[in-house]
């Protein structure tokens, strides 16, 4: 980034990323809920004052968790282009990847969107965070993050120009059952005890689209 930014603005992204580091590393295959904040602050070394500055409530930061998760995959897309089925098959593989290391954390956040029954409000991001988290790569990142519907509408419209879906069923409809396997086939592989995550998302993917389970990533 040629831009040079305020020192104050780099401060402030810096203390927000360290407290979003500092949940993550205390997640593991505990739940988000019994994380307390006292704990999460003494390891990011900041005052719960000034935690609540950045986070209205601990609940926020599985929002910011989902924001930059959905940074990083826009960023792989960009590098190493996919599209239709096999890009929707990426996103679904990374959260899969990520339950092997932090199982607690998409468990967490499926329970937070059922209470507040709205699918999260993604954060703008500064220059100073993107500048922080994904140096070299800022060109990349959008301060704003795509509505994940509207992500989920594109590959499927990309799909059906590739022949990998039928053409007459409802876009809308395959969003909405593409919303239920990226939430629902990680809860039913914890129901079954099962590790393997990805396993449960494309048996839920080739039930839903049969067109998909010869396309290749």
């Amino acid at each position: 980034m040629s831009k040079k930014l305020p020192l104050r603005e780099i401060k402030k992204a810096r203390t927000k990323i360290s407290l979003f580091k500092a949940a993550f590393e205390l997640v593991g295959e505990t739940s988000f809920r019994e994380v307390k904040l006292e704990d999460i602050c003494a390891k990011a070394e900041v005052s719960m004052v000034t935690f609540f500055k950045f986070f209205p409530q601990k609940e926020e930061l599985l929002i910011y968790f989902m924001r930059l998760w959905l940074a990083e995959r826009l960023i792989e897309l960009k590098l190493q282009p996919k599209r239709g089925i096999a890009a929707i098959r990426h996103l679904f593989r990374t959260v899969a990847e990520g339950a092997g290391r932090k199982p607690g954390l998409m468990l967490s956040l499926i329970g937070y969107l059922s209470e507040v029954s709205m699918h999260p409000n993604m954060p703008i991001l500064s220059e100073a965070e993107i500048h922080l988290l994904y140096p070299g790569r800022e060109e990349l990142v959008d301060a704003e993050a795509p509505n994940l519907g509207d992500l989920f509408g594109r590959f499927v419209e990309e799909a059906k120009e590739d022949g990998e879906i039928p053409g007459h069923i409802p876009t809308d409809d395959l969003v909405k059952a593409l919303f239920t396997i990226f939430y629902g086939a990680y809860l039913t592989a914890h129901i079954y005890n099962s590790n393997q995550f990805m396993e449960f998302y494309d048996l839920h993917l080739k039930l839903l689209i049969p067109q998909g389970e010869n396309s290749s990533e």
